[in-house]
This record gives C-alpha cells, structure tokens and sequence, in this order.
C-alpha cells in the first residue's frame, strides 16, 4: 500500500479533538483521501457536540477552613514587694484578633468534554476510520 491509499493524520493535529497526548497515535482508512477524513472528522466532532454539548460546571478542589483566634496581652505599671504585695498601678489588656476566613479552591470544568471525546472517536469507527498507534 502506498501513502495515498492511507490518511495518515499527526494527532497534533487532531489532539484537542480525540487525543491527550501528541504524535502516538494516527486515524487511517484504507483507500481514504485527506478530504475524506477531514469531511468524517467535522461530522463526527459536530454530532458529537450535539449529543453532548459543552456543560461547564464549578467544582470544590478543598475546602475553605478558618485560621485560629489570637490574643495579645500586654500589662502596664506593676510592681511587687514582699510577700507578694502591690504598689504602683497594675493593669492588663487583652485584644482577640477573630480568626480569617480562608475559602475553598474551586475550577470550572466542562463535565460533557469525555463523553464528547468517546461519542467522535466511535462515530470515526463506525466510518471504518482505525486509531492506529505509530513509532
């Protein structure tokens, strides 16, 4: 078989369609032409899209949490003589700083994108297209 009886498609060109990963894998069909997978890629992608179409959603990576109190305390003016006794002014203050509220990380992510990902490459089966893994 020659090169034009193959597609041979580099999936960087096609990894945000199909594939994570880049220059693993190539879709080919025997006797098919570039336009011929270019023609079975947009109409897989596209019904793809229409059964599952993009959903983005908001999810809670951690949780949000509290950081604890704290007190300063500072005194003024005292003094002791024997046997514990006090003269002069003595005097104590406290202020309690509230603890700050640390929120939780969330992300947007597109939770149909998988199933997008599953329903183009069976769609590009079923037209007798074959991912192929390459060296």
């Amino acid at each position: 078989m020659n090169n034009r009886q193959y597609v041979i498609m580099g999936c960087c060109l096609l990894s945000a369609a199909f594939l994570s990963g880049c220059a693993q894998f190539q879709w080919q069909k025997y006797g098919a032409t570039q336009g011929d997978f270019n023609r079975d890629s947009y109409e897989c992608q596209t019904e793809a899209a229409r059964t599952y179409p993009t959903q983005v959603v908001t999810q809670q990576i951690t949780s949000g949490y509290t950081m604890p109190s704290t007190t300063n305390c500072y005194g003024t003016g005292s003094a002791y003589g024997n046997s514990g006794y006090v003269y002069g002014n003595s005097n104590t203050n406290c202020t309690t700083t509230p603890g700050q509220h640390v929120p939780g990380v969330t992300s947007t992510v597109d939770i149909n994108a998988d199933n997008r990902t599953k329903a183009a490459k069976q769609c590009m089966y079923a037209r007798s297209w074959q991912l192929i893994r390459v060296k």
